[in-house]
């Protein structure tokens, strides 16, 4: 019995180290299957970048969903040289950029999915540089919110066509293999301010304008300065659908939607120049029509409400007595009363009075940022500080360039409540940052005009574009007007 058992374990052990010599093989051969699928992976996204003989239109969209006040969409045209890694670019951000070729190191990883890093600086880190006085950002830190690092999700069938996500911010990205015609109009010709002056002409002096999908007209807001667009369908009277996404520029005719819209079965995705007309186009290409009325077809208030709108800008017309920073003029119906809010805004502190005649201090805009879900506003007064001591600094005076100024935002809450009259009423809340607290009195003429309640909002116009009025419901007197978005 006892040797049977000696015998029994015997040929068990052989069969073991037989099993587990089999499954290492197995193990090993699998191993190096995925090995290969891997590598086969990695070169053919490297290939597929380097073989497109005229590059590629890459569309970033940063997140702003949880972000609304940041920048919708940027283009860049890139082209990939497999030889040495590197990888030219331009980007439609500004004139310079657009304009002057930018060259810089490129590389393609694979972690848990293929990853495209643009690995030395280039335009793509310009804008996701944490010092916004470099940019512009929304928030100290962030920048744009752009990556600079890419996982590669997905390619087309026929890999004219691929997708990503930015691997820290999350950003939408798409690139698209471009035609001869678009590598010569961007990287020849350096097309990008054109394309974006020939949709601003398109959009100019238009008001209410609309998609219409099926019998139903859609309000939409184009933004080009936020890089977004807006889409409101009334539903009820007591709610609208939404849909806001960003935007960039696809070609020279194009813009191309982060997020289509849908109604009536209908997905918007594109929209279009179609002989200097704004158009627009389905997922499919077919056209879409964009139709313009005087004034929305949904209410100014219930567009505020509902979240469609979040922020007023209120560019300022300095003819009146500032001698700093002027921005554009428009043809306001109500110069008299804008000019007297802005005015006093920007002159309730002697301090900030002074530095503004002496050219030191630079009043650019005012934004009321409107967060419908707290019931809360922000009232953003926007200055800009002379710096000597950057390089070069001519010393301040009206016509010292912008880029010797240093931009800080003065931000102020309130909270609100509305009746059924939509009756606005105001509550002071505070200064949001440190340095805010430091001139109380720039909120004052804002709060005293709006404090007792009686006002509300409306659509106004110019003979450019389509504005937003806090206006008195009892004299229906305009107090100031700013640009929606």
């Amino acid at each position: 019995m006892k040797k049977k058992s000696i015998f029994t374990r015997y040929i068990f052990a052989l069969l073991s180290a037989a099993l587990l010599t089999w499954g290492c093989e197995k193990e090993s051969t699998l191993r190096n299957y995925a090995t290969e699928k891997i590598d086969a992976n990695f070169t053919n996204y490297d290939s597929l970048l380097t073989t497109s003989p005229n590059g590629w239109k890459f569309l970033a969209y940063p997140n702003i969903k949880d972000y609304p006040s940041n920048k919708g969409g940027f283009s860049f045209f890139m082209k990939f040289n497999e030889k040495d890694q590197r990888v030219t670019m331009v980007s439609d951000f500004n004139s310079e950029m657009g304009t002057k070729i930018s060259e810089s190191k490129y590389s393609i990883k694979f972690t848990s999915l293929s990853t495209l890093s643009f690995a030395t600086y280039s335009y793509i880190h310009f804008l996701a540089d944490p010092n916004t006085m470099m940019n512009g950002g929304e928030k100290i830190g962030w920048g744009h919110r752009l990556d600079f690092e890419y996982s590669i999700l997905k390619s087309s069938p026929n890999q004219d066509t691929i997708y990503l996500k930015g691997n820290l911010q999350k950003t939408d990205a798409i690139m698209v293999r471009a035609t001869a015609d678009e590598s010569k109009a961007f990287m020849t010709d350096f097309k990008y301010e054109d394309t974006k002056a020939r949709f601003a002409q398109a959009i100019a002096g238009k008001v209410g304008l609309h998609v219409k999908t099926g019998n139903n007209l859609n309000v939409m807001t184009l933004s080009l300065e936020q890089r977004q667009v807006v889409f409101a369908k009334d539903i009820s009277a007591d709610s609208v659908f939404i849909h806001r996404t960003g935007i960039a520029y696809n070609g020279v005719n194009s813009i191309r939607l982060n997020q289509p819209f849908e109604s009536d079965g209908i997905k918007v995705t594109e929209l279009i120049l179609n002989n200097g007309k704004l158009e627009a186009k389905d997922i499919q290409g077919k056209k879409v029509e964009v139709i313009e009325q005087e004034f929305p077809s949904i209410a100014a208030f219930k567009m505020f409400r509902t979240g469609a709108y979040t922020t007023i800008r209120i560019p300022y017309d300095n003819t009146r007595w500032i001698t700093g920073y002027q921005s554009e003029t428009l043809d306001w119906p109500h110069r008299r009363e804008v000019q007297l809010f802005l005015g006093n805004t920007a002159g309730a502190d002697l301090g900030i009075s002074l530095g503004v005649i002496t050219a030191s201090v630079r009043f650019y805009d005012v934004t009321v940022q409107f967060k419908p879900a707290q019931k809360r506003f922000l009232l953003n007064v926007n200055f800009g500080f002379y710096d000597p001591d950057r390089p070069n600094a001519p010393g301040a005076g009206k016509s010292t360039p912008d880029e010797f100024y240093n931009k800080f935002t003065f931000p102020y809450q309130y909270r609100y409540t509305y009746d059924e009259d939509e009756v606005f009423t105001m509550y002071y809340e505070g200064p949001q940052f440190v340095y805010a607290a430091q001139f109380p009195n720039l909120k004052n003429a804002f709060k005293e005009s709006l404090i007792d309640g009686r006002y509300s909002l409306k659509y106004t116009k110019t003979s450019k574009q389509l504005l937003i009025a806090f206006y008195d419901k009892r004299t229906d007197k305009v107090l100031f007007e700013g640009i929606p978005y």
